[in-house]
């Protein structure tokens, strides 16, 4: 099985539909509920890239996986839950007509993508691990868990 590498710019991308960093209260709660996924996302891979350094067993690498698992599938929940929440809303909406807004949310965009990109050697070596360690039990249901983790990733840029 051949693990693609994730990208939540797809993400991101519909975020930037929402043009939504704001300036007052209601625009800036609803970027913070936005960005709050993202953040712990973010953590989530730099956690995963300190505890592949460090993981000298497969033991240690399937725990680091699953870990990476659980916080990214708490991301894509989390994201999906704000998606619907907002989804049609009239402060959403009204973000669009404001280029305060639109700039502080490009500005934003920008920054995570530059963050992403600096996270793909981490994913790359995730990858690289799963082809290192004898193939055990273990090993084969991480390597699914973390395909099935990475699709429904790929799954936000729809």
């Amino acid at each position: 099985m051949k693990v693609k590498f994730p990208s939540c710019l797809g993400a991101a991308l519909y975020l930037l539909g929402l043009s939504a960093f704001a300036l007052d209260p209601d625009k800036q709660a609803v970027l913070d509920k936005y960005e709050q996924p993202f953040t712990l996302y973010l953590a989530a891979i730099n956690a995963l890239g300190a505890a592949l350094e460090s993981a000298g067993t497969d033991v240690e690498f399937v725990k680091a996986a699953d870990s990476f698992c659980d916080q990214a599938n708490r991301f894509v929940d989390e994201f999906n839950a704000n998606k619907e929440r907002f989804a049609n809303s009239a402060i959403v909406k009204s973000m669009d007509e404001d280029p305060d807004s639109k700039k502080a949310m490009n500005d934003y965009l920008q920054s995570l993508k530059e963050k992403l990109e600096d996270a793909k050697p981490i994913f790359e070596k995730l990858v690289n691990n799963l082809n290192k360690y004898p193939k055990s039990t273990e090993i084969d249901r991480i390597r699914d868990r973390v395909g099935a983790t990475f699709q429904r990733l790929q799954l936000l840029y729809m």
